[in-house]
């Protein structure tokens, strides 16, 4: 995503903890900020992606955060998947120090985020939305106004968990044809000729079965098991969700204790998928 805007004509600034991930930045002729101060001085958009609630908050409320720093109105766009009330509580805060907040999650992945074709869902004002369009723009092919703060992140929580239960779909019908000897690569077939293999499940069983092969077993040990903590975390934004709504989700609440086996791989009695 931020790729995609540094070959735009916007002025980007990137910040991140960890020094290495911006440095492929400055070679591109993009500003490195020093600080969430420096990027709250300089900013009038600023894309927020952080991994869970609690980061969310030190990056915006912290005592050197975002908000804390703003010294001109300024839009702040949050693209990780957070509680709904999360962003409303925070957007609270902020609308006192001349930010404004709108929840503006994104799906479709980093093959999809290269080419700026993501979709993004958005809760919030719609002129602030307005102000944000450009820069959303140019990362995102179709940009969804979902509503009042917070329905961004409730219209994410819902596409995730659709994901998460095809993953589990997938896994658990390839060690449905391993347990009566039927070739993995039949079963494809089948789903691809009737429309059940979505693009979606097709890239997760390439890599699972490539990856290795691809980043070397510790490295793709190491991606997966970071991947399925973080879907794991997704999928209980979403059962949060649903238990502030008064509502239950038994399929989500399932597969929320299944993504580290299906991300590793891993059968009923410790074996592996073929």
């Amino acid at each position: 995503m931020a790729h995609r805007l540094c070959a735009t004509p916007f002025d980007l600034r990137v910040f991140d903890v960890a020094a290495s991930a911006t440095a492929a930045f400055a070679d591109r002729g993009c500003g490195i900020a020093r600080s969430l101060e420096d990027i709250a001085r300089h900013a009038d958009v600023v894309s927020i992606c952080v991994r869970d609630d609690a980061q969310l908050r030190d990056v915006l409320a912290g005592p050197d955060g975002l908000i804390a720093s703003a010294t001109h109105p300024m839009v702040a766009l949050v693209h990780s998947t957070v509680r709904p009330r999360t962003v409303r509580d925070l957007a609270a805060i902020a609308a006192a120090n001349q930010v404004t907040l709108l929840d503006a999650a994104v799906t479709g992945g980093a093959h999809l985020a290269e080419r700026g074709e993501l979709v993004a869902m958005v809760g919030g004002p719609v002129a602030a939305l307005d102000a944000a369009r450009p820069v959303l723009g140019a990362f995102c092919r179709t940009i969804i106004h979902a509503g009042e703060l917070g329905a961004g992140m409730v219209l994410k929580a819902a596409n995730n968990l659709v994901t998460m239960l095809e993953l589990v779909a997938a896994h658990e019908s390839l060690k449905l044809v391993a347990s009566g000897g039927v070739a993995a690569e039949l079963l494809q077939q089948v789903m691809t000729q009737n429309g059940n293999l979505t693009d979606t499940m097709r890239r997760f069983i390439e890599f699972r079965r490539d990856g290795a092969r691809q980043l070397g077993a510790a490295a793709f040990d190491e991606f997966q098991t970071r991947m399925g903590r973080l879907v794991t975390k997704d999928l209980e934004v979403a059962l949060d969700i649903a238990a502030e709504a008064g509502i239950e989700l038994p399929g989500t609440a399932a597969a929320s204790r299944l993504m580290m086996d299906v991300f590793l791989n891993r059968g009923t009695r410790g074996g592996d998928v073929t």
